[in-house]
């Protein structure tokens, strides 16, 4: 099994279980995502989601989870290291 595209480190786990907590929803959960941004390239964005599409890949981090789309993945293009 290959390594996930994206890592979330204990510490940017551990803010999104805060977040979650204080969300009052259990299935909230970290998502990544880019978007065409025309002239000036790419555009990168987090958001918390509780939804889970087909085309979704889920990580779980420190009791934390991550998620994003194929499209997304495959245009981040390279291993990606979350921080907080």
């Amino acid at each position: 099994m290959n390594a996930p595209a994206l890592i979330l480190t204990d510490r940017a786990a551990q803010k999104v279980r805060q977040l979650r907590d204080g969300e009052g929803n259990q299935a909230l959960m970290l998502r990544v995502y880019v978007t065409g941004g025309g002239c000036s390239g790419f555009s990168y964005g987090f958001s918390l989601d509780d939804a889970v599409t087909n085309d979704d890949k889920v990580y779980e981090f420190f009791g934390a989870k991550l998620v994003v789309d194929d499209v997304s993945l495959e245009l981040l293009g390279h291993r990606v290291e979350i921080l907080a």
